[in-house]
């Protein structure tokens, strides 16, 4: 998965609690800052595992 497929996933997770990116023209006081988050692969593995698992219960629920 590439960086950019990374960032995209990343997005849609955290938009599932409601957290959407900060336009980047809202603080033009200040210095562009850019911020990334790096997860370590037992993150990754976990939040994969979460996904999968609530995907199986809505797919439970819908038959």
């Amino acid at each position: 998965m590439s960086i950019a497929e990374h960032v995209q996933s990343l997005q849609q997770h955290l938009a599932q609690y409601g957290l959407y990116p900060v336009p980047a023209d809202a603080d033009r006081e200040g210095s562009e800052v850019f911020k990334i988050c790096f997860l370590n692969k037992y993150e990754m593995q976990r939040w994969r595992e979460l996904r999968e698992r609530e995907g199986e219960q809505r797919d439970e629920h819908l038959t």
